[in-house]
């Protein structure tokens, strides 16, 4: 089995959350066991990403440059590669079994098997226009039956099966993502599902084995994962998010974007249960448009649109979960994490709409040495997991620390170079007379160059 190896101590990871909203970079450290502690976050808002996915590449790579600059002053380090999230309606995911039969069924089972099976993964053709993302072990079988603790090494058997969790992508937001960050001079080592990077943060062992549901939901999607038996089972991306109720606000009730989003952020006012506010309740007080007198919103009649909201973008997610196998195991019910989580009486909403019982997922429980409070937040959640991820698998060589830097900036003694001695310049006498300079300068700096619909009516409150 592919086992992720353990990031040893003081070994820094990067993250790369590339997001609807925000552009979020974080840079951590491995601390103790299992734990990071948070050297630097830079955060711009993001300008090039429509419903999780990369539209504009020049202005997401300059975001990117920017969150960059600003992680790595706050961390004092360099950095050189990052591990990226991929969300978006594109995404799917299906479940593939795979069959190995061994040469020699008398030797014990070893690694070099299960990467027989992993070849096959990774050379399965797709549709035109789709990749693979990343895929997962599921259950394996020696010889047509699950070993204990699903786990086949160190067994005999003929015949090594195995069920791959394969989530697949459209090429073009893929290639997006990966130009964008290389426009931005960083190297992209890896690409993982947004909601199994929010998992790695907010989910513990216990609900993973027990049974769980992970609803993440972010600025442009809304994230669904469904994790059993300590392993994942099913993923699905619906493009109703965050920015969908501030356009829908925006819209009924005739504000600017920028109000829109204020009033949805202000937890004094938006309620995901209208009928938790008063009949006779207060009017919110709406700066609007320069030049306008102030808008009076009724709140429990604004409360109910946004639980009319809700109930469309949770009406796709209670159907995904009921057409599930597994619905009948989520012991650990659901778990709701990503900016759209900070909405007022949400967990209770939840639980009423989809009679599960439901709790917010913060990303704190791997933090160590916390200074900024802000990162145990929701919407930090991918963004976090990510790092987390980076870590499991030991990428020792993401960033150049302070000293590595100094050391780059030392400028070696050039070469003087005696044109009346034929030997010395014997590298480049093929050189033809007039080009010499132009090589030596080419050498020298070469790396410098470079939809209305989707809103039933709205009864209006007597």
């Amino acid at each position: 089995m592919d086992k992720q190896k353990e990031m040893k101590k003081g070994e820094i990871v990067v993250g790369l959350d590339i997001g609807t909203t925000k552009i979020c970079v974080i840079v951590a450290q491995k601390i103790g066991d299992k734990k990071i502690e948070i050297l630097g976050k830079g955060q711009v808002v993001s300008r090039g990403v429509e419903d999780g996915e990369v539209k504009n590449i020049r202005d997401t790579s300059e975001d990117i440059i920017k969150a960059v600059e600003i992680a790595e002053r706050n961390s004092n380090m360099k950095i050189k590669k990052v591990i990226v999230g991929v969300a978006g309606a594109h995404v799917k995911s299906t479940i593939m079994r795979l069959s190995y039969t061994r040469p020699n069924s008398d030797s014990l089972i070893d690694e070099h098997d299960i990467k027989q099976l992993q070849n096959q993964v990774s050379n399965i053709m797709t549709s035109p226009g789709e990749l693979i993302i990343s895929y997962q072990p599921q259950e394996f079988y020696v010889d047509g039956k699950i070993p204990k603790n699903n786990n086949p090494i160190g067994m005999r058997g003929n015949r090594l099966e195995a069920n791959w969790h394969i989530i697949i992508g459209n090429t073009n937001p893929s290639k997006n993502i990966e130009m964008a960050v290389e426009m931005a001079g960083l190297k992209l080592i890896n690409m993982d599902l947004e909601p199994l990077a929010s998992a790695e943060a907010v989910l513990s062992k216990e609900q993973i084995s027990e049974g769980v549901c992970l609803i993440d939901i972010g600025g442009g999607t809304t994230d669904l994962a469904i994790f059993s038996d300590g392993m994942i089972r099913h993923t699905a991306i619906f493009p109703y998010a965050g920015e969908y109720l501030t356009e829908q606000i925006r819209k009924y009730f005739k504000l600017s974007k920028t109000t829109a989003k204020s009033l949805k952020e202000n937890v004094n006012a938006t309620s995901a249960l209208y009928k938790h506010i008063p009949l006779d309740s207060k009017y919110l007080v709406v700066n609007n448009f320069k030049g306008q007198d102030p808008l009076n919103i009724d709140q429990r009649t604004y409360c109910r649109f946004i639980n009319a909201c809700l109930d469309q973008i949770f009406t796709l997610v209670k159907n995904e979960i009921q057409s599930n196998f597994y619905k009948d195991g989520l012991n650990a019910g659901i778990v709701i994490t990503g900016g759209g989580a900070m909405i007022n009486d949400l967990k209770n909403y939840v639980e009423q709409f989809t009679g599960i019982p439901t709790q917010i997922g913060r990303p704190n429980a791997y933090l160590s040495n916390l200074k900024d409070r802000s990162l145990a937040d929701t919407m930090y959640s991918t963004a976090i997991g990510l790092v987390l991820l980076a870590a499991k698998n030991a990428n020792n060589d993401m960033v150049e620390t302070k000293e590595e830097i100094e050391r780059s900036k030392i400028v070696e003694k050039p070469e003087v170079i005696d044109f009346q001695e034929e030997k010395v310049i014997e590298p480049i006498k093929a050189a033809k007379k007039g080009s010499l300079w132009a090589e030596i300068l080419k050498t020298k700096f070469a790396p410098l160059l470079l939809d209305e619909n989707t809103v039933k009516d709205f009864e209006d409150i007597k």
